[in-house]
C-alpha cells in the first residue's frame, strides 16, 4: 500500500481539507506527517504500513470492559489510528527500529486514553520482538496507577487469544512466551529502583508533582533499543508543571521550533479563544464524540457548567481540554440568588415537617454553623444559623480586621455571638434541642472534628447522629446533589447573607475520577455554612429517596 493511501494519512488529509475537526495543534501534527511522507527519506526515515497495519490489527482482539459496550471489540477510531498508526509505523531506514520513543497525548477527558493505552502496552508485550520486555502502567498514586493495569486485565480474561498468551495475577501480568511481564508503579507503592521499561505508560501527567519518578522512568529506557514513553493526561491546571513542561515541548515540536524526530505529540486543544458553547469547539477537545458519547451528553455538562460559574474551570479543563490557572470559585451569586431562591419565606410555617440537619462545629476562628433542610413537594428550604466567638479584642474589633459583615448579620439576626474566645458549646447543644421541639428530625450530619464533648451530649439526647466524614466518599454525592438543586432553582434560602457569602467562597477539589468536595485551604473565606448545608442537603434529598421508594413500593 501507498503511505498516503493508509488510514494514517487518510486521517491526516481529512484533517487538513477541513473533513474533521480538530484544533490548531492537532493539524500540526497532521501537517508533519503528510510532509514526513514527502521529505523523511532524507532523514532516514520512512512509513511502513504493514507494521501500522499490525497494531491496529492487533486492538480487535481487545473488548471493552465496561459500560455499554461491554464486551464489544476494540474499534479504533481514526484519530486512535492515527496515533497508533504513527508510532508504530514511521521507523529509520537503515535500523528498521521506530523513530519515535517518546510521545505525549492529551485529550479531553471520557475519550478513551486509558482504555486504548492498553493496545500499545500489550502489543509490545507480545509481538514487538523485544527480550524480556517490561511494561509498566506508571502514575503518582497507587490508585491510579492501578486504573489502567486492572483495566488491561481485565481485557486480557475477555478474550480468549490474550487468555492464552498471558497470565493474570495480582500484582503482575505474565507472558512466558516473551518472558515479559506487566505491572503498576507508583510514587506510594512498589519501588522504581531496577526497572528497566520497554514500554511505560505515564497516566494523567497533569497530576504529577514528582520529577524524580518521571526522570526514573524515562532514564530507566536506556537500555532498550526501541522503547516507548507514552504519557497520557487531560489538561492541568498548571503550565509550569512537569505536564505544562511536556505539553509545552510537544507544541514547540510541532510548530517546528525544535527538531526532535523522536518525539509525537498529539493535543487536542481548541484554539484558546474559542467559543465554550460551539459544537465545533467540544469536537476539537472530544475526537470521540459521537461515538463514547453523544453531543446532547456533552450539551448537559456544558449547560451545568454555564449555570455554576465555579464548575467553568473545570469544564474548559477536563472537557475542553483547555490548561486553567489558579483556583476559581463555585456558585456565584447570581446563581445562588436566581428565581426565588432569595425570596423570603416563614421558617414557622415549616414547623412540624421532617427534617435534616447538618452541623459543623469550631472553637475559635471558623463559624460553627447548623442548617436546616426542609424538603417541601420538591423544594428544599434552608434555615442556617451562625455561631461565632467575639474575639480576644471583642467582637467589633473582629468585625473590622477580618473585613466582613458580622455587625450587620448579627444585628439583622443572622448570626449568633458568643462571648470570649470560643464558642460556647453548651449553646450549641440548646439550639440543637430547640431545633427537635420544632421540627421532626431525621437526621444530624455532623463533622466530627471538634464535635467530641458535643457529639457525646447529643447521643445521650438521642439525637438522631450521623457522623459525615469529609473526604471524597461522603462529600462527592452530596456536592453534586447541592449543586443540582442550584441549579434546578429547587433551594430557598431566604436570602439569608451569611449563607450566600459561605457558599460564595467555596473552592471545589477534584479526583482523577471527578469526585468533589470542598477544600478549606483553598476559600476565599470561611465556608463552614456551606459545608453545613451540604451536609443537610445531601442527607435530606436521600431521605426522601428512600420515602419515595417505600411509596411506590406500597402502591
Amino acid at each position: 500500500m501507498d503511505p498516503i493511501d493508509h488510514p494514517v494519512s487518510r486521517y491526516a488529509l481529512d484533517v487538513i481539507e477541513g473533513g474533521r475537526a480538530a484544533g490548531p495543534l492537532v493539524r500540526l501534527a497532521c501537517e508533519r506527517h503528510l510532509m514526513d511522507l514527502e521529505t523523511g527519506a532524507d532523514r532516514g526515515l520512512v512509513f511502513d504500513t504493514r507494521a501500522a497495519d499490525m497494531v491496529i490489527r492487533f486492538a480487535k482482539l481487545l473488548r471493552h470492559t465496561t459500560g455499554p459496550m461491554a464486551g464489544a471489540e476494540l474499534a479504533l477510531q481514526p484519530w486512535q489510528v492515527f496515533r497508533h498508526g504513527s508510532i508504530f509505523g514511521w521507523k529509520h531506514a537503515e535500523t528498521g527500529l521506530r523513530r519515535f520513543r517518546s510521545s505525549y497525548h492529551q485529550v479531553a477527558k471520557k475519550n478513551g486514553k486509558t482504555t486504548d493505552t492498553a493496545v500499545p502496552m500489550l502489543f509490545t508485550q507480545l509481538f514487538d520482538g523485544e527480550g524480556a520486555p517490561q511494561g509498566y502502567c506508571a502514575a503518582t498514586t497507587r490508585d491510579q496507577a492501578g486504573l489502567l493495569f486492572n483495566e488491561i486485565k481485565r481485557m486480557i480474561r475477555g478474550s480468549a487469544a490474550l487468555s492464552a498468551l498471558l497470565q493474570v495475577f495480582k500484582t503482575q501480568i505474565q507472558s512466558p512466551r516473551t518472558n515479559g511481564f506487566i505491572a503498576s508503579l507508583s510514587r506510594d507503592g512498589n519501588s522504581a529502583d531496577g526497572i528497566n521499561p520497554h514500554f511505560a505508560a505515564r497516566d494523567e501527567v497533569h497530576r504529577w508533582t514528582d520529577r524524580e519518578l518521571a526522570d526514573v522512568v524515562t532514564n530507566s529506557m536506556l537500555a532498550r533499543s526501541q522503547p516507548i514513553d507514552w504519557a497520557i493526561t487531560t489538561a492541568g491546571a498548571d503550565r509550569a508543571s512537569l505536564c505544562g513542561e511536556i505539553r509545552g515541548y510537544a507544541e514547540r515540536v510541532l510548530r517546528g521550533d525544535v527538531h526532535d524526530d523522536a518525539f509525537f505529540g498529539f493535543v487536542a486543544e481548541p484554539p484558546e479563544e474559542a467559543d465554550p458553547s460551539d459544537p465545533a469547539t467540544w469536537a476539537m477537545a472530544n475526537p470521540n464524540l459521537g461515538v463514547a458519547f453523544t453531543e446532547a451528553d456533552f450539551r448537559r455538562i456544558h449547560d451545568e457548567a454555564q449555570a455554576i460559574r465555579g464548575k467553568m474551570p473545570n469544564f474548559r479543563r477536563l472537557h475542553l481540554n483547555l490548561w486553567t490557572e489558579g483556583a476559581q470559585s463555585w456558585i456565584g451569586r447570581d446563581v445562588w440568588d436566581q428565581g426565588l431562591a432569595s425570596a423570603p419565606f416563614d421558617p414557622r410555617a415549616l414547623y412540624g415537617r421532617k427534617a435534616w440537619v447538618g452541623l459543623d462545629l469550631s472553637r475559635t476562628t471558623d463559624l460553627t454553623s447548623i442548617v436546616v433542610a426542609v424538603p417541601v413537594d420538591g423544594v428544599i428550604y434552608l434555615i442556617a444559623y451562625g455561631f461565632i466567638a467575639e474575639g480576644p479584642k471583642g467582637f467589633v474589633a473582629r468585625a473590622q480586621s477580618e473585613m466582613r459583615d458580622y455587625v450587620a448579620w448579627r444585628d439583622d439576626g443572622w448570626l449568633e455571638v458568643h462571648r470570649g474566645g470560643v464558642i460556647d458549646e453548651d449553646q450549641v447543644i440548646e439550639r440543637m434541642k430547640w431545633l427537635r421541639e420544632r421540627f421532626d428530625l431525621q437526621e444530624v450530619a455532623y463533622d466530627r472534628w471538634g464535635m467530641k464533648h458535643v457529639a457525646a451530649e447529643l447521643d445521650k439526647l438521642r439525637f438522631p447522629l450521623l457522623e459525615f466524614g469529609q473526604g471524597y466518599a461522603s462529600m462527592s454525592p452530596a456536592t453534586k446533589r447541592f449543586e443540582r438543586a442550584v441549579i434546578q432553582t429547587r433551594l430557598r434560602h431566604g436570602g439569608n447573607p451569611l449563607l450566600a457569602w459561605a457558599v460564595g467562597n467555596v473552592v471545589l477539589d477534584q479526583d482523577a475520577a471527578e469526585n468533589v468536595k470542598p477544600n478549606k485551604k483553598k476559600a476565599t473565606g470561611r465556608i463552614d455554612p456551606a459545608v453545613a448545608a451540604i451536609m443537610a442537603v445531601g442527607r435530606a434529598e436521600v431521605g426522601e429517596e428512600k420515602r419515595k421508594a417505600r411509596e411506590v413500593l406500597i402502591l
